[in-house]
């Protein structure tokens, strides 16, 4: 949330994730394991691109996967 908090507001971040958590994933971000972030940020993706357009989308969604990379 707080990468995306610059991009959108801190409101609307924290909407985003919870909506596209409960819509990719069917539960609450609060129960969202490590391991299922790709598809939480592939749920987000379309609301990405409506908010803030599909290049930065996909630059921002390039610098998460390479972070969750890191954690790993």
């Amino acid at each position: 949330m707080r990468h995306l908090e610059p991009l959108l507001g801190g409101f609307t971040a924290k909407m985003a994730i919870q909506t596209a958590s409960l819509r990719a994933l069917k539960r609450p971000p609060e129960q969202v394991g490590v391991q299922e972030l790709p598809q939480l940020l592939e749920g987000l993706k379309p609301m990405l691109n409506t908010f803030i357009g599909a290049l930065h989308t996909k630059v921002i969604l390039s610098e998460f996967s390479t972070a969750m990379e890191k954690l790993r």
